[in-house]
């Protein structure tokens, strides 16, 4: 991916950010980190977002034949989501036991201000919680660089064996968070 583009799907963030070094054989092991001691709520919440990106292009081939069928399975949707987002809202709001770090975040990895010197190839599991959109991760990554910078370093991670679905779900994130700056840069006196 040429450098460009690599730029456009960027953006800088806040987010609580919480990581475990881990072994490469838990890395294989493992499709999801389990190192997390998280909530039911955390999980559920993540796994009705990644259904929501598997059955999108579903509910649009049944809007097309049967609009009152895919108008009445966005509302049940609408309100899936909703009490799941009711059970997760105050969970993931308190993000006390969480770090919040700017991060510079695409869909292939980040990078963030550190206190740990992170060895290169390290691989770590992750929590990302994103608190304004109740967005929760667990994802594997390794250390692709450390830059050493004034009080700590400058670490940069690459996501590793990231299912398609969270994938999906954080380039959604970006395109959005993006969409809302351009909007932000339009109407600046909103």
């Amino acid at each position: 991916m040429d450098q460009d583009r690599r730029q456009f799907y960027r953006i800088e963030h806040q987010v609580a950010i919480e990581y475990k070094l881990v072994p490469e054989a838990d890395v294989m092991d493992s499709a999801r980190p389990y190192q997390f001691d998280v909530s039911p709520h955390f999980l559920l919440l993540s796994e009705l977002q990644a259904m929501d990106t598997d059955t999108g292009h579903l509910l649009r081939k049944i809007g097309e034949k049967q609009p009152e069928v895919s108008a009445y399975l966005k509302l049940l949707d609408s309100k899936l989501n909703r009490i799941a987002r009711s059970l997760v809202s105050e969970e993931l709001k308190d993000t006390g036991s969480l770090r919040m770090h700017n991060i510079n975040l695409s869909e292939g990895g980040l990078s963030f201000d550190c206190d740990d010197n992170l060895p290169l190839g390290q691989y770590l599991a992750l929590k990302l919680v994103f608190p304004d959109s109740l967005l929760g991760l667990l994802l594997y990554a390794t250390v692709q660089r450390n830059d050493a910078v004034e009080g700590g370093y400058q670490i940069g991670i690459e996501f590793f064996k990231m299912p398609e679905s969270c994938r999906t779900l954080l380039a959604r994130f970006i395109l959005e968070a993006q969409a809302r700056e351009r909007q932000r840069q339009l109407n600046p006196h909103d």
